[in-house]
């Protein structure tokens, strides 16, 4: 070998090694911050997919709370749209031709059917009245089982407040207080029925 490739080979060594020095540099500095980065963009994304997910749950709750509340909201226009609007000597009629009649039904004896004046219901925006009766029914238990069934299918809307069942030699004595509804006129034109 001359003097001449071996000072061209020296100096290919050293660039060699000098190169080879720099990637190893590069591994010991870039190597940690690529893996650090690669570590917090995998606990970022895990962070987002997280957050995804409860963003999903989130809005599946939104939408069954939305859809449960126009369920609602068609049942009481619904409700709204059959409760009657007589006037309440009207509505206590009606209640009575239903009471005489189930009871005839089922052969049980109706006792002391007394009705309370009207009372404001206080449902804010809705234009109603309670009117509350109260009466016992006397007979064998499953005659007032059917009976009770059958009023509680009837086509006025009105609310079970009270049962009471009293037994005694003669057959059973049911003490009922149901509370019938009906629309009025809203007031000052706000809310109320269509």
């Amino acid at each position: 070998m001359t003097a001449a490739s071996l000072k061209i080979s020296t100096w290919r060594l050293a660039g060699g090694g000098l190169l080879a020095l720099l990637g190893v540099g590069v591994f010991v500095v870039a190597l940690p911050r690529a893996t650090s980065q690669r570590d917090r963009g995998r606990a970022a994304a895990a962070q987002a997919r997280g957050a995804l997910e409860r963003a999903r749950k989130e809005l599946e709750e939104v939408q069954a709370e939305r859809q449960r509340l126009q369920e609602n909201r068609a049942t009481l226009e619904e409700v709204m749209a059959n409760l009657p609007s007589d006037p309440v000597g009207r509505l206590t009629w009606r209640l009575s031709e239903e009471l005489f009649t189930l009871a005839h039904r089922h052969g049980i004896h109706l006792r002391a059917v007394k009705y309370g004046g009207p009372a404001k219901e206080g449902i804010r925006g809705l234009p109603l009245e309670s009117v509350d009766v109260d009466f016992s029914a006397a007979g064998l238990f499953p005659d007032l089982k059917a009976f009770m069934l059958d009023l509680e299918k009837g086509r006025l809307p009105f609310a079970v407040v009270s049962a009471k069942l009293d037994e005694s030699p003669d057959g059973a004595q049911l003490a009922i207080v149901l509370r019938a509804f009906r629309q009025t006129a809203p007031e000052d034109g706000k809310g109320g029925a269509p």
